[in-house]
């Protein structure tokens, strides 16, 4: 059990096992909160609970780069996780016709996008070290399908999955060149945060922004 609690030293600003060795990391974590905050001032029961899970994304993180252990390595990515499949669950409320079956559905390819991912990830990562995780690459994936079926029900809301979509890949190369460019640029893992604070914002709002009733 005490192997949960082994120091772990995977970022370019971590330099000893100290609680405040990645300050910046952990500062940046900040950008979950406030997108929780934005998100929460819509003040409707399907943007309060994404909000909540935002927040929670944050402080799993925030606790991964404090104390940097497996511990809560997995908190951090059970928080993501949880995120994930409510999005996933949710989004066919934005489409014009939806069921519990649809939305059971709806996870159903979140999931087979991330399996496929990795194992294509898995595949190629010896010639190619550089590639992200295939949980974040499938899970981009989904979000492309899941906007291009909002298009059609509800534009105004894909209008945010598509900036969503964008940003992204932004994120993720911040992720991808935080260890490689290291001696280079410094550590860029605090961007990942940042872009990902952006993302989660934009999902969650194109996620809650109701259908008008001219489309």
């Amino acid at each position: 059990m005490n192997t949960w609690f082994n120091s772990v030293d995977i970022y370019c600003e971590r330099l000893d096992a100290s609680f405040l060795a990645e300050p910046i990391n952990a500062i940046s974590n900040l950008s979950f909160i406030v997108a929780g905050f934005f998100l929460w001032r819509l003040r409707s029961s399907r943007s309060k609970l994404m909000a909540i899970l935002i927040i929670l994304i944050g402080l799993g993180s925030f606790s991964f780069h404090t104390f940097a252990n497996r511990l809560t390595g997995l908190l951090d990515v059970l928080a993501i996780a949880l995120y994930l499949v409510a999005f996933a669950f949710m989004i066919p409320k934005q489409w014009s016709r939806n069921s519990i079956l649809i939305q059971l559905g709806s996870v159903l390819l979140l999931i087979l996008s991330i399996v496929l991912a990795q194992l294509l990830i898995s595949h190629l990562k010896p010639a190619l070290p550089w590639l992200p995780p295939g949980v974040y690459l499938g899970a981009w994936l989904a979000l492309i399908i899941f906007t291009l079926v909002t298009q059609y029900s509800n534009p105004s809301a894909a209008r945010f999955l598509w900036m969503a979509v964008i940003v992204f890949p932004a994120s993720l190369l911040s992720r991808q060149i935080d260890m490689p460019l290291c001696d280079s640029i410094g550590g860029s893992h605090w961007l990942w945060h940042l872009f990902n604070g952006l993302t989660l914002y934009l999902t969650s709002y194109g996620l809650c922004l109701k259908r008008s009733r001219f489309q």
